[in-house]
């Protein structure tokens, strides 16, 4: 199907300006002394955060909050603008409570995009219907900013997304009249229940810094941001010790991703180093494809590997 015959039917999507007053960063600051400007909320139980119109947070203590600012506080939220409710929310990004559904490999589909959502209410709507009838294995969505929604997967059979997401693009900034920036996440297994939300907010605030350095409208592997993220004063360990556990779990897998770097991912010399037959390491990189969604062929996602192997084996 043409990507133009797909969403012929979302042409005539109309925009609305509408409910309540989102403040500007300027105008929080003002209103609120004792408050941060965040892009990302914190986890503390005891901050409060609430969405601005360019889509950071204001963010401060509820011990600070003095009678005046409750008041003013309830004249410009209401209850559309409280994300924290949903319990993928709650999971990934406050660290509460048991995971909703247990998923393995789970992946993120991150998006940052041009509407408001709570301003331009029918517009995301509609392109949401079409962005969950592309994802085929979507558990959920939730909204983490009014410019930002994160869509949560189950990957235990391998959909390749990117490509599907890179191919539809174009049509649905047309077709919405938005600006889309997505990074398709890391696929995560064998991960504790302690340890999902600090690998979230791991992914999630490098893609925010990505975002945030290039504003660009395109589909990102997780591979091409955690290579950029390297030179930039951003923590990498999570993501890193998550993939190096992955890596661990498969039988000779490091030093295969070893030899396949020196080789250039050319998998028959490779072969021939480890003294294996060339369909062996092939069954391993399609293994190793179907539990991370990295392709080791791929010189990018061969690149990440490699430095984690090579850091683990240096620590």
């Amino acid at each position: 199907m043409q990507a133009e015959q797909f969403f012929s039917n979302k042409r005539n999507v109309r925009r609305t300006k509408k409910i309540a007053h989102l403040l500007d960063s300027q105008e929080a600051v003002a209103f609120f002394p004792a408050g941060i400007i965040v892009d990302t909320p914190s986890s503390q139980s005891n901050l409060l955060a609430f969405p601005l119109s360019n889509g950071q947070w204001l963010q401060i203590s509820q011990d600070h909050l003095t009678n005046r600012e409750r008041y003013l506080l309830s004249v410009f939220s209401d209850d559309e603008e409280v994300y924290i409710s949903h319990p993928w929310y709650q999971f990934l990004v406050k660290g509460i409570g048991p995971m909703p559904q247990q998923l393995s490999p789970m992946q993120w589909i991150h998006v940052h995009h041009s509407v408001s959502a709570l301003e331009e209410k029918e517009e995301l709507q509609a392109w949401l219907e079409v962005m969950r009838s592309l994802l085929p294995n979507r558990v959920a969505d939730f909204q983490l900013t009014a410019h930002d929604i994160v869509f949560v997967l189950v990957q235990n059979t391998f959909i390749p997304i990117q490509e599907v997401l890179a191919d539809t693009l174009s049509a649905m900034e047309f077709d919405f009249g938005l600006k889309l920036t997505i990074l398709v996440g890391q696929m995560w297994s064998h991960v504790t229940d302690g340890d999902w939300a600090k690998l979230f907010r791991a992914e999630h605030e490098l893609f925010i810094a990505w975002q945030q350095r290039f504003q660009s409208s395109r589909v990102i592997s997780f591979g091409q941001v955690f290579l950029w993220g390297q030179g930039q004063e951003i923590s990498l360990r999570p993501l890193r010790n998550q993939l190096a556990q992955m890596i661990s779990q498969q039988d000779q897998l490091a030093d295969s991703i070893l030899v396949l770097w020196e080789e250039a991912a050319v998998v028959t010399k490779a072969a021939q180093r480890l003294y294996v037959h060339r369909n062996t390491l092939q069954y391993r990189l399609e293994k190793w494809l179907d539990i991370s969604g990295l392709q080791l062929r791929n010189l990018t996602d061969l690149a990440v590997c490699y430095q984690v192997v090579l850091e683990d084996s240096n620590s």
